[in-house]
């Protein structure tokens, strides 16, 4: 399954980076975006409509840090 890998950063004061992997071919068999911190997966995205739904959240992210991780995976238009 072909991916794409590119990183984001959130946060002004204390940033945080993480790793997305974005599966280019989705076909719902897996979430389109798995979001990766220090190789853990922390949160698996999927679109609907013009945003992003979470499939899964194993990192146990508070809403806060998914809606800013939403937004910048929308920013990029993919």
């Amino acid at each position: 399954m072909e991916t794409e890998n590119f990183q984001i950063t959130i946060g002004k004061v204390n940033e945080q980076t993480f790793d997305v992997r974005d599966y280019i071919h989705h076909e719902g068999e897996k979430c389109k975006f798995e979001i990766y911190k220090s190789g853990q997966l922390i949160l698996s995205l999927d679109p609907d409509g013009d945003f992003l739904r979470i499939c899964k959240n194993p990192g146990e992210l508070d809403e806060e840090t998914i809606h800013l991780i939403c937004d910048k995976i929308e920013s990029y238009h993919l």
